[in-house]
């Protein structure tokens, strides 16, 4: 969650289990159709599934070439920057 200021709201839970984001939430996640949603340490944890073009690798490499990076610090950098993306986080060239 980086530092980011961590929000809480209560939420209802319909009878059929369903529940509501708050939109301040959907927006800030930009939010698509779907969500991942995990179980971790007794808490929901609900995040954005990140949609990525099929040529998200190539542009990247791309960028990262332009930006001065190459060899293994080019291999560490992408990998770095894909995680963050994958994560939903914007990432840091």
């Amino acid at each position: 969650m980086n530092n980011e200021l961590i929000k809480s709201k209560t939420i209802k839970v319909s009878a059929q289990r369903h529940l509501v984001i708050p939109k301040e939430y959907y927006d800030t996640l930009n939010i698509g159709e779907e969500v991942t949603i995990e179980l971790h340490e007794g808490q929901l944890v609900i995040k954005p599934v990140i949609k990525v073009s099929e040529d998200f690798a190539e542009n990247l490499l791309e960028e990262l070439i332009a930006a001065g990076f190459s060899g293994e610090e080019l291999v560490a950098k992408f990998k770095e920057v894909k995680q963050q993306v994958l994560n939903g986080e914007k990432p840091y060239l």
